[in-house]
């Protein structure tokens, strides 16, 4: 299995906090069947100090010796907030794409989608990006309106849900959302989204289980295994075609208060 969304890399952000913290989430990693693990530090929400291609690549680098080359594989990339200045930042060359190729791991901030989410993701695939929207199931609004995700995904966005909420352990909206995209064949990728060896740990193979027994064990093993090696390898992946949500009777966004009284 490939993880192309981990915080491996330590004293970088919020995920292993030392050398010997990251050593262990190898070796948890490995022992589970990830043979490569993609290392993704946060770039443009406080959580990190925004590294640079130099820092990310030295730090992978260091790793991986630390690992040894017949352990665990580690890769370089970032997970991205999205910004107004996104674009700019990619056409500046601020943003590590995966491996150096041409995938690149997009955040949303929790509660919410931006407006103009849409024509964001157009102009980054206008520069050559192909964007992957990172664990929208945790994401409030497309918990409460999951054919918000199905919506980009028609726009040629890419999905990635992480293991972790296809088990129930982010908790029931998280589970049911995730399971919902499942269902309408908007996921692309499973992956770890590791911060630490135990809790929240770089666990695989738990996730693809359970997304077997929602969309059968040879689609589930295609979001662990060959559209991962697609994203590390830049190769082109085409998606199945989606399965069309209803559309809702109200707007995304109506506040709790407003959809209890029908306003």
């Amino acid at each position: 299995m490939i993880d192309i969304h981990s915080h491996i890399l330590p004293k970088i952000d919020d995920g292993a906090r030392s050398l010997n913290e990251a050593l262990k989430m190898a070796a948890v990693a490995a022992a589970d069947g990830i043979e490569q693990m993609v290392c993704t530090p946060h770039l443009f929400n406080g959580l990190s100090r925004n590294p640079e291609h130099a820092e990310i690549e030295d730090r992978v680098g260091e790793l991986q010796r630390a690992i040894g080359d017949g352990g665990l594989k580690v890769l370089p990339g970032s997970e991205v907030r999205v910004s107004r200045t996104i674009v700019k930042r990619v056409r500046a060359n601020l943003v590590t794409k995966i491996n150096g190729k041409n995938y690149m791991l997009v955040e949303l901030p929790t509660p919410s989608v931006p407006r103009g989410i849409q024509g964001l993701f157009k102009q980054l695939k206008l520069q050559g990006v192909n964007p992957i929207l990172v664990h929208p199931e945790r994401n409030f609004e497309i918990q409460r309106q999951p054919s918000i995700a199905a919506d980009l995904v028609a726009d040629g966005v890419l999905i990635q849900v992480t293991a972790m909420s296809v088990t129930g352990q982010f908790g029931a909206a998280a589970k049911i959302c995730a399971e919902s995209l499942l269902k309408h064949r908007c996921v692309h990728f499973l992956a770890t989204d590791a911060h630490r060896p135990e809790k929240r740990a770089p666990i695989l193979s738990r996730g693809r289980d359970a997304a077997a027994a929602i969309i059968g064990q040879e689609a589930a093993r295609r979001l662990v295994e060959d559209n991962p090696l697609a994203v590390v390898t830049g190769a082109l992946i085409i998606p199945d075609a989606i399965i069309p949500y209803e559309k809702p009777l109200r707007p995304a966004g109506t506040s709790f208060f407003a959809r209890l009284f029908g306003r």
